[in-house]
């Protein structure tokens, strides 16, 4: 392996999975470390996106706020993967639907395992809704870790 995917959205389960791809990268010999977040936002999650631009003085639309707080979390996920002793980071944020950028952004950078935490709904839900790491586990074109 050479290339290594963390996609987080700044859960605990997606740092949960930043660890563990970083370990995974360190142990392949220093494979090249890609942490990706993905700018998304439900009209549920404005106040919660309000909240965030508030305390980082934000300004700007929702998407804006969006894409600052996807930046953060690649930005912390990052900081872990260099004290961990990860060398070779790259760092991406991307806007749209999370499960589509994943999935076309593993073949776009030769990317050979994908690690994402697991989502925290119940299982009915998951089944009715389908989640990222649902899709990327029946979707994707390499190795798919998903950490609990």
């Amino acid at each position: 392996m050479k290339r290594v995917l963390i996609a987080t959205d700044g859960s605990d389960h997606a740092l949960k999975a930043a660890e563990l791809g970083t370990e995974l990268a360190i142990k392949m010999d220093g494979a090249e470390l890609h942490i990706l977040a993905v700018a998304y936002y439900e009209p549920s999650e404005e106040v919660e996106l309000r909240k965030f631009a508030q305390i980082e003085h934000l300004d700007g639309g929702l998407m804006n706020i969006a894409q600052e707080l996807a930046q953060s979390h690649t930005t912390r996920a990052r900081l872990k993967a260099e004290e961990k002793g990860a060398k070779s980071i790259k760092t991406a944020v991307i806007v749209g639907d999370p499960a589509t950028e994943i999935l076309a952004y593993i073949p776009a950078n030769a990317i050979d395992a994908v690690v994402v935490g697991r989502r925290g709904q119940g299982r009915i839900a998951g089944l009715l809704l389908g989640s990222v790491s649902q899709k990327l586990a029946s979707l994707a074109p390499c190795v798919v870790v998903i950490c609990p």
